[in-house]
């Protein structure tokens, strides 16, 4: 293999693994370090973890209300109907269980899981840019707010980028030391981790491209070795392979019953919106410009260019990984606001490949040989200002979180939670476009209904008939129309059965909200 310069100017001809380095007083202050802005990470999305208001303006109240369909012992695919792959609110359910199953405790899970991305940084740039890099990663991560806010929202996303940039941290990781036993320890992480992201949301199946690259480039190191040597060396990248299918294979298993409902869900009702969306493609570029413009990307650039001219290759992976990201983001229809979280932990991941090792920028001893790595100076000048400005942006995420949940739109969302707890006992089904109304009146939607989106009634994915059929049930005993959703024209009619089948009008509230109770 040719010889790669590394950042801190030495060769390395890959074909010899490095030796795990014992941990020495440095290490060990680093680790300690990155354990404290862990915590710190963790308490920040505790805070006003809470606020009585749906954070997304509407998936929240589905994914709340999924939950509580699991809780009351309905499955996944069958009788709820759930769009995503089983891993987000299968990691999410035993804290939402375990911490008194309410919105807290729902929301205590993607705080928990979204902490992977901040040990991801951390791995991460421990790999690319020693110690140093490792600190300002992992700092990156936790004073962003486009992160820190996905992490305190019941969704998929942050879940999924965290996870991604784990395995991503123990890919780079396991390269350092592909042949050693923490080598095989960490392949079969990352293979694990790499599964679970894919298996919370489709959009981690971009982490498949710097992983694959890695794995490559082992693979041709692997075909330039003496063959006698090759199996054992390889033994690693197998594991982690293994590791992959075998996590795959546990969370899928298990819906194997109700794989058509599966499929129907997971695969096929996205590639029906995609079409029935398709003209919304042009403006997704346009809205992932604030995150591409934004510090973060420019500082990523500058760190890119300076890897390049290093002679850094291990940029490439990631290079490939945010332009991966970027064109499936291109091709999503309809694109939210909340998928563009998957840019974050490519965008931070080149953002630290500028820094040089901490070692290497302490070795020098004259002002001469200190400015010769003016480059990642100005790199760490830059991470620091961006921190800052991060950590403002923070500030402003959480002023703007008091303001919403004492605004008047929150107080009147309460006010008709409490006319629906009201009007209705425990135990009754609650049928609903506002589903996050309904988990505050402490009452269930139907777990067929547990989504009544635009997209799932502009797909037919939901039809007047199947509204009808739910509504038909002895146990629902009130239908509240709330976001305009149920008025939408193919689903309409619904409103006119409600009048004329036993429920009586008991509430109106503004134009088109209405609550009906039998």
């Amino acid at each position: 293999m040719s010889s790669t310069t590394l950042v801190d100017g030495s060769a390395d001809h890959g074909t010899q693994p490095r030796t795990p380095v014992p941990l020495n007083w440095q290490s060990v202050l680093t680790y300690a370090v990155g354990a404290v802005f862990l915590l710190l990470g963790l308490w920040l999305r505790l805070y006003h973890l809470g606020v009585p208001f749906d954070r997304d303006g509407y998936d929240e109240g589905v994914y709340w209300q999924s939950l509580r369909a699991m809780a009351a012992g309905h499955a996944l695919y069958q009788q709820i109907f759930y769009s995503q792959p089983p891993v987000f609110l299968l990691s999410v359910y035993p804290f939402y269980l375990l911490f008194g199953q309410t919105l807290w405790a729902a929301r205590l899970g993607i705080a928990v899981v979204s902490l992977t991305g901040l040990i991801g940084a951390f791995f991460l740039g421990k790999a690319i840019a020693g110690r140093l890099g490792a600190i300002a990663a992992l700092l990156l991560m936790v004073v962003d707010p486009f992160y820190l806010s996905q992490s305190q929202r019941l969704q998929a996303e942050a879940p999924s980028a965290g996870l991604s940039f784990l395995a991503v941290g123990l890919a780079y990781m396991w390269w350092m030391m592909p042949e050693s036993t923490a080598g095989i320890w960490l392949s079969a992480f990352c293979g694990i981790t790499a599964s679970l992201s894919i298996l919370s949301k489709l959009l981690g199946v971009t982490i498949l491209v710097p992983i694959g690259l890695l794995m490559l480039a082992r693979g041709w190191q692997l075909m330039h070795m003496p063959r006698a040597h090759r199996l054992r060396a390889a033994r690693s990248l197998i594991v982690g392979i293994v590791a992959f299918l075998l996590t795959t294979a546990i969370f899928l298993v298990p819906f194997v019953g109700s794989l058509h409902q599966f499929w129907a869900s997971v695969v096929t009702f996205h590639t029906a919106a995609a079409t029935q969306f398709a003209a919304t493609k042009q403006g997704n570029f346009g809205s992932m410009q604030h995150l591409l413009t934004s510090l973060t990307a420019i500082l990523a650039l500058y760190s890119t260019v300076v890897a390049l001219l290093r002679r850094d290759w291990r940029v490439l992976p990631l290079i490939a990984w945010l332009v991966a990201t970027v064109i499936v983001l291109v091709d999503q229809a309809p694109l939210f606001h909340h998928h563009l979280i998957a840019l974050i932990p490519p965008l931070v991941a080149l953002a630290v490949v500028g820094i040089a090792p901490l070692t290497s920028l302490l070795r020098e001893k004259n002002i001469a040989k200190i400015l010769s790595h003016t480059a990642s100076i100005v790199a760490l000048v830059f991470t620091a200002v961006l921190l800052v400005m991060n950590l403002s942006g923070e500030q402003q995420y959480f002023r703007a979180d008091s303001v919403q949940a004492m605004s008047s739109a929150t107080q009147y969302d309460l006010l008709v939670a409490q006319d629906v707890q009201h009007m209705t006992k425990p135990g009754d089904l609650i049928i609903s476009d506002a589903q996050f109304i309904v988990g505050l009146a402490h009452r269930d939607t139907p777990p067929a209904l547990v989504d009544t989106s635009i997209v799932r009634i502009t797909t037919n994915y939901l039809t007047v008939q199947q509204l009808i059929q739910a509504a038909s049930q002895p146990q629902v005993h009130a239908v509240l129309f709330f976001t305009g959703r149920l008025h939408i024209a193919s689903v309409a009619t619904f409103r006119a059965w409600v009048a004329t089948h036993g429920f009586h009008l008991v509430r109106q509230y503004k134009s088109g909200q209405e609550l009906w109770v039998r």
